[in-house]
Formats: structure tokens, C-alpha cells, sequence
């Protein structure tokens, strides 16, 4: 194409490339008519010398600033209300960002880290606010009032001289009465001795024992009863699959019986997770997981147990062979059987 491009109607830059007539210095507004035929000089490329449209930039504004708040937001999480502010602001950007098409990515990570700043500023109020609420005593002043003893000396005067009495001979030694014996004073009673520590392996809890649950409340009585002591034969009889005990080592099968205290239910296989068997020197071994005889259950099989309502189930250990006397230990007590 030469410098100087004729006049014809060519696509122009600045009008997203519809029909413009070029005069050969400068473009027309005017467009081609509907029906009328298209120029041959509309093929050609644009002129030479034709000023280029101007480029739009996508604007951005909105999605930068929710990307910058975000992450202020995100750094003041912990910030009681500051950070909770500045996240709900980040997610108000980032939703306007997004709907006025702007950079997704920017919005999307403005609108996350908002969102986190804004969850974690809210619980930080929250915990804030109750801790400003509910003061504690040993926050409180105490007020000490002192009040002043005074004390006060009674001068009392020396009694004046009384006249001498005639004198009087003293009563011998006969005659004076026998002094009475004075009445013996009562010992104070001695405290008694301290209990030994109560529920430890020299002094286990007696049975139908009471569990408390982790945050208090009691969850339930049991009471419990060895089966058979040396239960080797007894276990391989219930199943033929059943594992032997380890050399040095015997089974020991348990029955244990349950009974619901708490209002809200217990579960009986919390006897499973919860107790073991212990010797007497305070050694401590869990249960085994055993296929049982028929008509037998294990505590796991066992309902929900309200108040009153009781389940009654067979637990094995292996314990060494030398064992004979058992006790049942639950979260640091032992019962005796």
C-alpha cells in the first residue's frame, strides 16, 4: 500500500472495525447504507496513516483494593473487630469486583482471604465480648478497711488500808476439811488416722463401682465377676480361630454388668475402651477382641442404657500366668472384685 492511501470505506480501528469512510486525511461518522454494496476498498487493510483506536483497559480498581484489603484483613484476624471489619469489607469489594468483571483472580483471592479474616475476627469477638462480660473475682479490688484499736488503761486505786483484825489462831491440822479430789479432766479426743488412698491397688474402690465422666456427673454403676481365671481351653473351645495366648500368658474372662445413671444414655462399650484388668501389684492389661461362645455378648452389643436399665456382658485379658488375684482399674481407680 502507498503512503498516501485513497479515500474508500475501510474497517476503523476507533470504531471497532465497522464500515468508515477514509477521504484520504481523516475518517467519516457516516456508515454504509443497509442495502448498499460493499465497497471493494473495504478488502484493503487499513490506511497507513489512519489514527488507531484507543485500547480499553479492563478496569481493575475494585479487585485490587479487595486483594489489598484481604490481606490486611487476613494479617489483623486476631485483632478483636479490626479484623472482622476489614474482612467483611474485602468481601463486599471482591463481590463487586466480580460483578463489574474485573480480574477474577484478584476478586477471588481478595474475596477468600476476607472471608477467613472475617470468620476468625468474629470469634475472636465473641470470646473478647464474653471475657469482658463475665469478669472474674480475683479481678475485683478488694477493699481493706482498718479500723483502729484503741485500747484503754484502767488505773484502779491501791484500796485503802483496811484496820487490823484481831487476830485469829489458825485451825490445826485436824480440824481443817479433807480437799476434795478435783475431777479429771476429759482427753480431747484424738483425729482419726487418714484413710489410706482410697481407690488405689492397696485400697481399690468396693463394688457396684460409680463412673464419673470426664467433666463430672455420674455415667454409670458396675459390678463385675471373674468367669474363669485360667481361661486357655475355655476360649478355644468359644472358636477354633481364636488366638492362643502368648507363651508365659493365660486368658482371664470377665463378666461385667452395667447400669445406666446418666439422664442422657451411656453406651455399655465404653466398658471396652474404658476399664482393664490389673493385678495386685497394679500391672494393667486391655481386653482382647474374641469370637464368644453362643448365647454369649460382648459389652460392645449392648443398647444405649438410661437410668436404671442394665446390660450384662463377657470381657477377656491376657495376663501373665502367674496372676491370681485381679482387681478392675477405670481412669486412675481400682475396684476390687
Amino acid at each position: 500500500m502507498s503512503e498516501s492511501t485513497p479515500a474508500g470505506w475501510y474497517p476503523a480501528p476507533h470504531a471497532n472495525n465497522e464500515l468508515r469512510y477514509w477521504d484520504g486525511a481523516s475518517w467519516h461518522d457516516q456508515v454504509p447504507a443497509p442495502a448498499a454494496p460493499v465497497p471493494v476498498a473495504v478488502l484493503e487493510a487499513p490506511p497507513v496513516g489512519a489514527p488507531a483506536a484507543p485500547s480499553r483497559a479492563t478496569p481493575q480498581g475494585l479487585a485490587i483494593a479487595a486483594l489489598i484489603v484481604g490481606i490486611v484483613a487476613f494479617l489483623t484476624g486476631l485483632v478483636p473487630w479490626l479484623g472482622l471489619l476489614l474482612g467483611v469489607g474485602a468481601v463486599l469489594l471482591a463481590v463487586f469486583a466480580l460483578k463489574n468483571k474485573q480480574p477474577r483472580v484478584l476478586a477471588f483471592i481478595g474475596l477468600a482471604l476476607g472471608a477467613i479474616a472475617a470468620l476468625t475476627g468474629l470469634i475472636v469477638a465473641i470470646v473478647f465480648g464474653a471475657a469482658l462480660s463475665n469478669p472474674t473475682s480475683s479481678g475485683q479490688d478488694e477493699i481493706v478497711v482498718s479500723v483502729p484499736l484503741e485500747t484503754s488503761v484502767e488505773q484502779t486505786a491501791a484500796p485503802a488500808a483496811e484496820p487490823a483484825a484481831t487476830a485469829t489462831p489458825a485451825p490445826s491440822a485436824a480440824e481443817q476439811p479433807a480437799a476434795e479430789p478435783e475431777p479429771a479432766k476429759p482427753e480431747p479426743a484424738k483425729p482419726a488416722a487418714p484413710a489410706a488412698d482410697l481407690g488405689s491397688a492397696t485400697n481399690p474402690y468396693p463394688q457396684p463401682y460409680v463412673a464419673k465422666g470426664i467433666f463430672g456427673g455420674e455415667k454409670y454403676s458396675l459390678s463385675a465377676s471373674v468367669v474363669d481365671a485360667n481361661a486357655n481351653a475355655l476360649v478355644k473351645e468359644w472358636n477354633q480361630f481364636n488366638s492362643d495366648a502368648p507363651a508365659g500368658f493365660k486368658y482371664v474372662v470377665v463378666q461385667l454388668t452395667m447400669t445406666g445413671i446418666d439422664p442422657d444414655g451411656v453406651e455399655p462399650s465404653l466398658a471396652e475402651w474404658d476399664l482393664s484388668l490389673a493385678t495386685a501389684e497394679g500391672n494393667r492389661y486391655d481386653s482382647e477382641f474374641l469370637v464368644l461362645g453362643d448365647g454369649m455378648s460382648s459389652m460392645s452389643d449392648g443398647p444405649t442404657l438410661y437410668p436404671g436399665s442394665s446390660f450384662t456382658g463377657v470381657t477377656a485379658y491376657i495376663v501373665p500366668e502367674a496372676a491370681q488375684s485381679f482387681l478392675i482399674y477405670d481412669n486412675g481407680n481400682f475396684i476390687s472384685f
